[in-house]
């Protein structure tokens, strides 16, 4: 008998532990609710549409992708893998990092000559041309040198007028890829073209 209540008392102290930790746990969680927004909205005259990232609803409050309307805008959008934060430039757009530099942008209406000077892994870096929705191109270059010089690098590229962007913007994006891991380093963005 006395086993049965000290089992008893046991299960009790356990059973009452778990309700007060789960209950605290449960306290420090918040939901948010966001819902899906039916109506539009238009960047510098410019409808905002996306089926992958839609435009969202919390509480009254509209949220929409930072970088699809960064693209709109013209402004670069990077995440900084290693001080794991978000950079937004607008406006003159610095064409630099600690791996690409010098460079030159020409062209419009879908030709676009790129040069510049890279300092990277194995004198290569990758790239990536799209509008937010749409990747025209993507692959990797080889520069004339590599880390820790500096090479130089011309990109060249030709995308059909049909294929334009009706309203959007051509950005270039240059990174390179980690040895350590795959992940996305050192990414400059570049835009190319406004499409009203």
């Amino acid at each position: 008998m006395n086993k049965t209540i000290k089992g008893f008392i046991m299960g009790l102290l356990v059973g009452v532990f778990f309700m007060v930790s789960t209950a605290s746990l449960a306290g420090s969680i918040k939901d948010y609710v966001l819902v899906k927004s039916e109506y539009p909205i238009y960047v510098n005259k410019n409808l905002y549409e996306s089926m992958d990232r839609p435009i969202l609803n919390y509480e009254g409050h509209t949220y929409v992708p930072l970088r699809a309307i960064g693209e709109l805008l013209g402004a670069g959008i990077k995440w900084d893998e290693k001080v794991r934060q978000v950079e937004i430039t607008y406006g003159e757009q610095s064409l630099e990092n600690q791996a690409f530099r010098n460079i030159e942008v020409s062209g419009t209406q879908g030709n676009y000559t790129i040069t510049g000077e890279a300092r990277v892994y194995e004198a290569t870096f990758n790239y990536e041309i799209s509008d937010g929705h749409v990747v025209f191109f993507q692959g990797f270059k080889t520069t004339s040198a590599g880390a820790p010089d500096w090479g130089t690098f011309t990109l060249e590229f030709n995308i059909p007028k049909g294929d334009l962007p009706v309203n959007g913007t051509l950005v270039l994006s240059l990174f390179e890829e980690s040895a350590d891991d795959g992940s996305i380093i050192n990414e400059l963005p570049i835009v190319l073209e406004i499409f009203p």
